[in-house]
């Protein structure tokens, strides 16, 4: 079983996300700091209807200092994608073009991968080979294909 990471999920996904946290820290810090904005008298009460004050603000800020720090978490650029584009400066246009699908599908066969580049068979599978020797990629055997996706950089 592959291991979740929420900063593979797409952007909107990643966006509601953090809406979503934002809308509850916003209650959570609402309901924490209640008790100290309380009204202490009916007087205090009449003047507080209407009125969006202090006891609003400080949770409405606290929650979008939260949210800010949980987007920069899920949208920040992971190290392997770098360490990817510095390899890719190395490698033949075609390894590059195989590279490219192979990550934008994240895990494909070699025969999808053949049609979708419409490439021969011993052409995908030499620059499957070549990829394969230089740790870039996995290949896995699934019946008469290969199942190949990118090779995790630790």
């Amino acid at each position: 079983m592959k291991n979740f990471n929420l900063t593979e999920l797409d952007n909107i996904t990643k966006i509601l996300i953090v809406v979503l946290v934002i809308a509850v820290s916003y209650f959570l810090v609402f309901l924490a700091l209640r008790p100290f904005f309380a009204p202490k008298n009916m007087a205090d009460m009449m003047n507080q209807i209407g009125n969006i004050g202090t006891e609003t603000i400080i949770p409405l800020i606290i929650a979008l200092i939260i949210g800010v720090i949980i987007s920069f978490y899920l949208f920040r650029t992971e190290t392997k994608d770098k360490e990817y584009e510095i390899l890719k400066k190395v490698l033949s246009e075609d390894e590059k073009k195989v590279l490219g699908e192979i990550k934008m599908a994240g895990e494909i066969t070699q025969d999808s991968l053949r049609f979708r580049l419409g490439w021969s068979k011993a052409k995908i599978s030499t620059i499957l080979t070549n990829l394969d020797r230089k740790s870039l990629i996995q290949k896995e055997r699934t019946g008469k294909t290969y199942k190949v996706y990118l090779q995790k950089i630790k």
